[in-house]
């Protein structure tokens, strides 16, 4: 149980840690991001903002048409500076002609070919004819990275000039990937270290408790042991009484007849704690055999028919078709610790019924499982509750009416002995309708 607990609380720790780390993460590489997104959009903004100024003007003047006529004229009427050596500019006509770019092959004195090498411009020319968007955005072109954008210019009514400009920001994209790795390495570092952290810690809290849990478990063990043999005792004295009781008062007979029946709980409470002890220990022993479930099942119907009966509630034990291969199907198993599972879910399934209830067994055999369920028309599981059925002195009936004769551990010592079986315990149930136990265990027929 401490295992599973530590475990538990490594793994919630270890998440939470990572998941911080995790924001950390992606909270700092934002941040870079952002910072050299809004350098690169500053730069292009102040260029771009310095050439609207500077056409605004040009295209404002009694002779600005005559300027943008051709790429000659708009030479001469516009020379463009600031450009940096990552920076590229384009001023376009309202018919979506370039009349303008810079750097240009006479600028730089080379041919179109050698301008593209440096200077991609062909590659960009589709992003450059787009109307400009709000805003930049990045694009790839001839394995480089570029952030683009512009503005429109007005002369007229109809007439709108763009400016468009772009820098080259690959060294910023590849730092950028470099970043993402590293943040994706450091945070797994960190959430390995939170993991073994974790776990240190969880040791460290578990071990108080795991030592009160261990003198708790001893205190239940000896005590258990202790009170078998004063019980014995007392139980001897009980049938000695009891051979005897018709020579009693009716007085007495109730007396003594009280007295055997919380003997007898008593006993059984011993016996349970006994055993929840062994397993807390890892000590619960299987004495594994081959037997037939068939036959165990209908022991135990055949035991308790009298109880049931008492309570006026109907024991039946469904058979199929299928009886004879039921009677002659095997489990590898302890039977005594079987035995006591069923005896486990049919007596609370006659406990927790209503008068002229009816608690029905049944088996299921295939080829690799053999199940069996118990079946009650009684007053059922709340859903709050139904989480929570399996633990220790946990009771549905708060109230300790006629029906709370239980001590709240069998169902406990059920589930114990299922895992010790590596088998399933499944729970179907309804309100003041009625609860279903299937268990499933392997088959070696």
């Amino acid at each position: 149980m401490f295992k599973q607990t530590r475990t538990r609380l490594t793994r919630e720790f270890s998440l939470t840690v990572g998941m911080i780390l995790m924001i950390t993460a992606v909270f700092a590489l934002w941040m870079v991001q952002n910072l050299l997104t809004t350098t690169e959009d500053n730069q292009l903004t102040t260029l771009s903002g310095q050439y609207k100024s500077e056409l605004q003007k040009l295209l404002d003047s009694p002779k600005g048409d005559v300027l943008f006529d051709s790429y000659e004229n708009s030479q001469k009427g516009f020379v463009p500076s600031g450009l940096q050596l990552n920076q590229m500019a384009w001023l376009v006509d309202p018919k979506g002609q370039i009349i303008f770019e810079s750097p240009s092959a006479n600028k730089l004195g080379l041919n179109d070919e050698a301008v593209d090498e440096v200077f991609p411009m062909s590659a960009l020319l589709p992003s450059v004819l787009e109307r400009p968007a709000h805003g930049y955005h990045n694009i790839r072109a001839n394995g480089r990275t570029f952030r683009i954008g512009g503005l429109v210019i007005t002369s007229g009514e109809l007439n709108e000039y763009r400016v468009i400009v772009a820098q080259e920001i690959t060294n910023d994209a590849a730092l950028l990937a470099q970043l993402r790795w590293a943040f994706a390495g450091l945070a797994l570092v960190l959430l390995a270290a939170g993991g073994v952290a974790g776990y240190l810690l969880a040791g460290r809290a578990m071990k108080p408790i795991a030592n009160a849990f261990q003198r708790q478990e001893q205190f239940t063990s000896d005590a258990s042991h202790e009170l078998r043999t004063p019980l014995s005792i007392l139980k001897s004295a009980y049938e000695v009484l009891d051979e005897q009781s018709d020579r009693l008062p009716e007085f007495h007979r109730n007396v003594l007849k009280k007295s055997g029946r919380e003997i007898h709980h008593m006993s059984r409470l011993v016996e349970n704690l006994l055993t929840l002890a062994r397993s807390d220990n890892g000590r619960i022993e299987l004495a594994v055999s081959r037997f037939s479930l068939w036959y165990t099942i209908n022991q135990v119907i055949e035991q308790l028919q009298p109880i049931a009966a008492s309570k006026d509630v109907s024991l039946e034990w469904e058979v199929n078709q299928e009886g004879n291969r039921q009677k002659d199907s095997m489990i590898q198993a302890d039977e005594v610790r079987i035995r006591q599972l069923i005896l486990i879910l049919v007596e609370n399934a006659i406990q927790y019924n209503r008068e002229g209830g009816r608690v029905t067994v049944a088996l299921d055999v295939s080829l690799q499982t053999m199940s069996f369920s118990v079946m009650d028309t009684g007053i059922g599981i709340e859903h709050a509750d139904l989480p929570h059925i399996f633990e220790r002195f946990y009771r549905i009936d708060k109230a300790r009416t006629r029906r709370s004769e239980g001590t709240g551990l069998g169902l406990a010592i059920a589930k114990q002995i299922v895992d010790a079986h590596q088998a399933k315990i499944e729970v179907w149930t309804e309100p003041r309708a009625g609860t279903t136990f299937r268990v499933t265990l392997p088959s070696i027929s």
